[in-house]
């Protein structure tokens, strides 16, 4: 039996390498391999389980072209698909009267198959852990602690008082555990039994302590309902028991340094102005009362329930996942529920979460240097005014590579106005931002960083006639599986990116989506902006159609790494 001959399809950053074996070359298998179809039952829009390989049965065709690149394939090779992707193979003919076929299809497995299509499977590349000398660490931490819970350490890295976009590992000497600071941001959690008062890290190979105390003092138990003004005087220690409501005619005060543990399970309805009042040097702490538990989360429904927090930390909340609380995309608790209020948080640090964390409707949001680290999702922003800035959100549900299909996304704003300057939406297993829904909204984005999103680092989309706008203003689109799309839209949504950069992505700037039953009709325009070392730099396909609507993307002084053949006209920069 006559030795076939084999082309390996293997993708990797910019190029799709092809590996063809000859006759006389390596010994092969005499079979092609599991999963092979014939080139003559190969169909055009099509999407194909891997393992996945094509064996040329027809002795008519003169040449073949795959992803623009030629290939040999004669009759008895065959093609072997390793990867996920998108794939036009041309065929070319050489007998009288048939000149060339053009079949498009798609590769996919079973578990990424509703989240991803026509797109390589993304896993964001690791960092390289440095820690450059001259940085200082800086650690916000409760002054105080019970042997009941765990304590939460935040790290910031930072140089002449700034925070430095630096990525280190840190392990906690306490109890071996890992973690890692990325754009100069990290936390970990701490076993409180462990805790003798002083706490040892190691972050990037340089040892660093902190004191710490255990807290003293009678300890303030709140419960039921509260009709008047309640104060917390600093540094006390305080137990939620069970549900706790602030009436209309109430309101709560909790000042610095306060340990406030809620038992599980419990809410804290609020119809009266809640403050919690710490300070840079001495943070409260909100958290649950019972380790490895997870308290509910604020709920308020009226414009009166205002909630404010400086300088404070919040841990362990969305205990809640039945009827009632599974709310928008997340289905889970958020730690922030908001109707017809106002949340204000300045300097906050919301980690380790089991719902999400902000669901507001018809209410405004000012957030302001926060933290949000480990929550199944930064939360849903519903017919609200968001006002973002100077923030971190991160590691959405964890910090592994792990994948999931759980709309883990940092944020999702949906028929909300936005303005969100100097942040960064990063290590997403689903996308950075996601702003959808049907209905519209004006988003404005200045400054912002999405990186390491295993989807999107953001993903746009609208629908009807909705007027929506996006705009992006110096902001970076770097190791996630697509920078920037936009998926199924109205004709009134526009996107426009400015002095943007998309670095180092599956695809760099996308049109179109992954869903079968999506109208694409909104328009992107991309000025003054890179492209670079991206799978693809631009990619224009509609799944529904399984063809690009080239002209609802115009560009304006933008530059790519290699030629795009959607777009031939595009700067391609000299690597």
């Amino acid at each position: 039996m006559t030795m076939k001959r084999q082309i390996t399809i293997l993708l990797s950053i910019l190029l799709i390498s092809l590996i063809s074996c000859r006759k006389n070359e390596e010994k092969l298998p005499e079979e092609p391999p599991e999963g092979c179809i014939n080139l003559s039952e190969l169909a055009t829009r099509t999407d194909y389980y891997l393992p996945f390989a094509i064996l040329n049965d027809s002795n008519i065709i003169s040449s073949a072209t795959l992803n623009g690149q030629s290939v040999d394939f004669a009759k008895g090779d065959f093609i072997k698909f390793e990867v996920t992707g998108f794939f036009e193979l041309i065929i070319r003919y050489n007998v009288t009267g048939k000149s060339a076929d053009t079949i498009l299809f798609t590769t996919k497995t079973e578990e990424r198959e509703n989240a991803e299509w026509g797109i390589r499977e993304w896993v964001p590349e690791p960092f390289k852990s440095s820690l450059p000398s001259g940085s200082v660490i800086e650690v916000v931490y409760p002054g105080h602690y019970t042997d009941t819970t765990d304590i939460p350490f935040i790290f910031y890295i930072k140089e002449s008082g700034l925070v430095k976009p630096v990525y280190c590992e840190g392990i906690s000497q306490l109890n071996g555990k890992a973690f890692n600071i990325k754009q100069g941001a990290g936390s970990v959690v701490v076993n409180s039994a462990s805790l003798t008062g002083q706490a040892r890290f190691t972050i990037g190979g340089r040892q660093f302590n902190v004191q710490i105390t255990k807290i003293q003092g009678t300890t303030v138990e709140l419960k039921g309902a509260i009709n008047t003004r309640v104060e917390i005087p600093a540094n006390t220690p305080v137990r939620i028991k069970g549900n706790l409501d602030i009436l209309a005619g109430g309101s709560l005060v909790i000042n610095e340094g306060a340990l406030v543990l809620i038992d599980e399970a419990a809410d804290i309805n609020i119809s009266g102005p809640v403050i919690f009042a710490g300070k840079a040097g001495n943070p409260i702490l909100v958290t649950c009362s019972r380790r490895g538990g997870y308290w509910g989360g604020f709920i308020t429904r009226v414009s009166n329930g205002t909630i404010e927090a400086q300088h404070t930390i919040f841990c362990r909340s969305g205990y809640h996942d039945t009827s009632g609380y599974t709310w928008g995309h997340a289905g889970r608790q958020a730690l922030f529920y908001t109707e017809n209020s106002t949340l204000d948080l300045d300097h906050c640090y919301i980690t380790d979460h089991i719902g999400q964390i902000f669901y507001p409707v018809n209410s405004t949001l000012n957030l302001n240097n926060i933290l949000v680290q480990r929550a199944k999702t930064g939360g849903q922003v519903n017919y609200s005014d968001l006002f973002l800035k100077n923030s971190i959100f991160t590691d959405f549900p964890d910090d592994t590579n792990e994948y999931r299909d759980d709309d883990n996304d940092g944020l999702y704003l949906s028929a909300s106005d936005a303005q969100i300057e100097n942040t960064a939406f990063m290590y997403a297993k689903d996308d950075g931002l996601d702003s959808g829904n049907t209905e519209g909204g004006d988003i404005t984005l200045t400054d912002c960083r999405f990186e390491a999103c295993f989807h999107e680092g953001a993903a746009l989309s609208s629908g009807d006639n909705a007027v929506k706008n996006h705009t992006f203003v110096n902001c970076i689109f770097t190791n996630c599986g697509q920078g920037l799309e936009l998926g199924f839209s109205s004709p009134n949504h526009v996107v426009i990116a400015e002095n943007c950069k998309f670095l180092k992505n599956g695809v760099g700037i996308r049109y179109g989506d992954n869903y079968s039953w999506a109208e694409v009709e909104g328009k992107m325009i991309i000025r003054n902006s890179f492209s670079l070392n991206n799978d693809r730099d631009v990619w224009n396909m509609v799944r529904r159609t399984w063809r690009p609507v080239l002209e609802n993307i115009t560009f304006e002084n933008t530059v790519v790494s290699k030629k795009c053949p959607q777009y031939p006209d595009l700067v391609v920069v000299l690597q």
